[in-house]
């Protein structure tokens, strides 16, 4: 499949707005590492966690998984009709996981500590699995996103290097992901064994040229779906703070399989923004099948989802008002609606009804997201917590930067496929 780069200039009227919202958050950055988190936030004693956290860090993570959601379809289920949207897929997932990275790097207390997982390794710390596949994969999604930078300066030797090297990063890191989590050498064997013995097999497997980064594809896959479910795994120690509505011996399936739907979702929203802001043709048949993908995963979700708060007794609750209104609201309208919506084929192959589905599936997450962080917590004490101008900015600003990277990147790289003439297109507003 050939690509090509958005021909458009870098500097728009747009991209100097973005990037004076970005100086601004920058400079609150600034602020709040010179002055620290009191001084430049509204945290307190009772919410430790706030904006930061539930936005930047929770949603953030979860809105990224367009990367590895996409680039499983393609590589390991060998989808091919998905393959023009693999890349725009990964950069997303790049930019998302970078300023994830930021975010962290602002909201802990000592910020210079960050480095602290890669040389201390406790025995059991779900933080320690978040970070090291929080940095794993994000250095996978950056080796994923190389062929894109060697092609668009024809560097052909370096790309078939790439093509030879990359079976065997994907192995290494997988066995050192093993040992870390297992503190066993034998356990890392094991993987590098069976992880090798793939490697070897990969070129069978592999269908088309260039060679499938197989083994580099897996590993993102693998690290993950391990951190998205182990950030749910983070609230399972609350169980006196977080309302049972949310709170569950199912969070880390929950938070996994709302990763899967809000990834597919994500890929749709973007390819449809980037249609129009850049002038390009939607393809129906790569977005229609995302949209009936999407509305099988959300389907699976709310089963799993109203299947457990039936079983542990709590669904009355959802109609009884306060935080129920809540749980209601993320479940009806994040979930049920955009689920319905896409059972149409009318819906799926319409630009804008697709488009509004996945934009609900989205804003369904992140009202998840902020619901078990925030909203749905009962917090014992006198303080309340509303984020402070500053967070509101800086949180404004890494959105800014995500827009304004993703904007360069397209123009300066050939981040989409190029379309034959006569491609058909979404109908309506996709036109």
């Amino acid at each position: 499949m050939a690509y090509e780069r958005v021909p458009s200039r870098l500097l728009t009227p747009a991209s100097v707005l973005l990037l004076l919202v970005m100086a601004a958050g920058a400079a609150a950055a600034l602020y709040r590492f010179a002055c620290g988190l009191g001084a430049a936030t509204n945290l307190n004693d009772t919410y430790p966690w706030g904006l930061w956290i539930g936005v930047d860090v929770l949603c953030g993570v979860a809105l990224a998984a367009g990367g590895f959601t996409t680039a499983a379809l393609v590589y390991v289920f060998g989808r091919e009709k998905y393959h023009g949207l693999a890349r725009p897929a990964v950069l997303t997932g790049l930019l998302g996981y970078a300023f994830v990275g930021a975010a962290i790097l602002l909201d802990i207390a000592i910020p210079w500590h960050i480095w602290h997982p890669i040389i201390y390794w406790p025995r059991q710390s779900v933080m320690f699995e978040v970070a090291w596949c929080v940095m794993l994969y994000l250095t996978v999604l950056a080796l994923e996103f190389v062929p894109v930078v060697l092609e668009r300066f024809g560097w052909a030797r370096a790309l078939a290097l790439w093509e030879k090297l990359m079976p065997l990063f994907g192995v290494a890191v997988i066995g050192l992901f093993t040992g870390l989590m297992s503190h066993s050498l034998a356990w890392a064997a094991v993987a590098l064994l069976a992880f090798g013995a793939l490697a070897a097999a990969a070129p069978k497997m592999t269908r088309t040229r260039p060679a499938v980064p197989l083994l580099l594809v897996t590993a993102g896959v693998v690290f993950s779906t391990m951190h998205q479910s182990s950030l749910g795994s983070l609230f399972l120690l609350m169980p006196d703070k977080l309302d049972p509505l949310w709170w569950t011996p199912l969070l880390p399936v929950n938070f996994f399989l709302s990763a899967v739907f809000v990834g597919f979702a994500m890929v749709i929203f973007e390819a449809t923004l980037s249609a129009r802001v850049f002038r390009r043709p939607l393809e129906r048949e790569a977005l229609a099948g995302l949209g009936r993908l999407l509305a099988i995963a959300l389907g699976v979700y709310l089963v799993v989802r109203l299947g457990d708060v039936a079983a542990r007794g709590q669904l009355g609750r959802a109609f009884a008002g306060g935080k129920g209104g809540l749980f209601l609201a993320e479940i009806l309208l994040g979930v049920v609606l955009p689920m319905v919506m896409l059972a149409g084929e009318g819906v799926r192959r319409h630009a804008g009804g697709l488009f509004a589905a996945a934009t609900l599936a989205v804003l369904g997450v992140v009202f998840n997201r902020l619901n078990v962080a925030l909203l749905g917590m009962t917090l014992e004490g006198e303080e309340t917590y509303f984020p402070s101008p500053l967070e509101f900015l800086v949180t404004l600003s890494m959105i800014a930067a995500m827009v304004f990277f993703f904007s360069a990147a397209v123009k300066l790289f050939p981040v989409f496929a190029r379309h034959e003439e006569g491609a058909q297109a979404l109908s309506g507003a996709g036109r």
